[in-house]
């Protein structure tokens, strides 16, 4: 569905890299993420800037994944960063003595929307369903938000500092404005790691994907 400009945010947006080249295990939020800090040292300074997880990966049978052609890094990010972020084009960046080597940069507008939103894992700080629910709906309730609150998969990530845990949460019924605030604002923690990052979602069919 086609957006007008002026619908986009204000506030936040996606820097999105082409990659090049690279191979790296499977479990590589945590590498990753240490990268991109290092690289741009005033990321952690911005609660609400993400690292999503890469897309357009290949997976082989040995716990590796391979770049190709399709495959992309994005940063959510405040406005006022995007054009720092520009420095990691044409970076190679070490993912735990792997190399993912970065090309050119583009931005993409976060827009409203039509329903759905979801996110790969969110992470609250409990690995009891019933209460990861509980906890959603009443931080999402905090905001004015009353979305249709469905989990997906328990996820676990790898982390220097120990394991993430969360599960992947689909957000039904916002309206247009509180769609793209959810996207805007993220929920839970660890979003360095890619947790909490919500993106337009086409069907509640799927969560779990």
């Amino acid at each position: 569905m086609s957006h007008s400009p002026d619908e986009a945010s204000a506030v936040m947006v996606d820097v999105v890299f082409s990659l090049e080249d690279g191979s790296f295990d499977d479990d590589h939020a945590d590498a990753l993420s240490l990268a991109v800090r290092s690289a741009l040292p005033w990321f952690d300074e911005e609660p609400e800037a993400g690292i999503l997880p890469l897309s357009g990966l290949a997976h082989g049978n040995d716990g590796q994944c391979f770049v190709g052609r399709r495959s992309r890094l994005a940063l959510r990010l405040p406005f006022r960063r995007s054009a720092s972020a520009d420095f990691l084009a044409g970076r190679r960046l070490d993912l735990g003595g792997n190399w993912l080597t970065l090309g050119k940069c583009t931005l993409r507008p976060l827009f409203p929307a039509r329903g759905v939103v979801y996110s790969h894992l969110v992470s609250i700080g409990t690995d009891d369903e019933v209460e990861f629910l509980a906890q959603c709906r009443s931080l999402l309730a905090g905001r004015g938000l009353k979305p249709q609150v469905i989990s997906g998969k328990a996820r676990q990530l790898r982390t220097a500092a120990g394991p993430v845990r969360g599960f992947s949460l689909m957000l039904h019924g916002l309206g247009a404005a509180d769609s793209l605030a959810v996207q805007e604002a993220g929920l839970g923690s660890h979003r360095a790691f890619g947790c909490g990052i919500f993106i337009p979602h086409k069907s509640v069919v799927a969560v779990g994907d």
